[in-house]
């Protein structure tokens, strides 16, 4: 990674620039606040989204982005930042599969772009009360922007997700799966499919 940021940077900012990375790794999953980390590192907000853009230009990095039928609303999220490389992660098992995920969906849904044509992209689902579903994959039919699957991810089988159950039921053509890494039998909640994240993800289009 230091290599491939030297060509986008100069020498100097690769220790801020390692800093920051560092903060990324540890925060895999959760809104990024640029604004937090700025009060951290003493950097200015405008030097991170610097930062941030020269991490995704090697593939170090990838924003997974809220997803809102206002694109102008969604703009306004904080977005979640994910690895392309999983082994980077700095967390619990439930954050590594999240990221594990991440790629995998993120994975799909460029397959079904640049092969299939499909307007498909990957975003989060997070409200201003606090719930929040990991995952939605969304396309543009003919009506307008329409998630297409919601999708949380557990270690191990818990109880049914209420904002997983609350989302999907506000969208009816929604499919919606909680993916479990750790689940001894698939079975069927209220609206949601409970399903081995592994089976899950080795249907997927790539």
């Amino acid at each position: 990674m230091r290599d491939d940021v030297l060509e986008y940077s100069r020498l100097q900012e690769v220790q801020s620039m390692r800093l920051f990375a560092e903060i990324l790794r540890q925060r895999v999953g959760s809104p990024l606040s640029l604004a937090s980390i700025t009060r951290n590192l003493q950097i200015a907000p405008a030097t991170l989204k610097c930062y941030l853009s020269i991490l995704e230009a090697p593939c170090a990095v990838f924003l997974v982005k809220p997803w809102h039928h206002n694109i102008a609303c969604a703009t306004l999220q904080a977005p979640k930042a994910y690895f392309y490389d999983t082994g980077l992660v700095i967390g619990d098992e439930g954050v590594r599969l999240e990221n594990f995920v991440a790629c995998a969906l993120l994975k799909h849904v460029e397959f079904e772009y640049g092969v299939k044509g499909k307007e498909a992209s990957l975003h989060c689902v997070r409200t201003k009360d606090g719930d929040q579903v990991d995952f939605a994959i969304s396309e543009i039919p003919p009506f307008g922007i329409e998630v297409r699957d919601l999708i949380e991810c557990e270690v191990t089988d818990v109880k049914a997700h209420a904002a997983l159950i609350r989302f999907t039921a506000q969208q009816p053509e929604t499919a919606s799966a909680r993916l479990v890494g750790d689940l001894r039998q698939p079975r069927e909640l209220e609206l949601v499919s409970v399903r081995p994240a592994a089976d899950w993800l080795a249907r997927l289009s790539a």
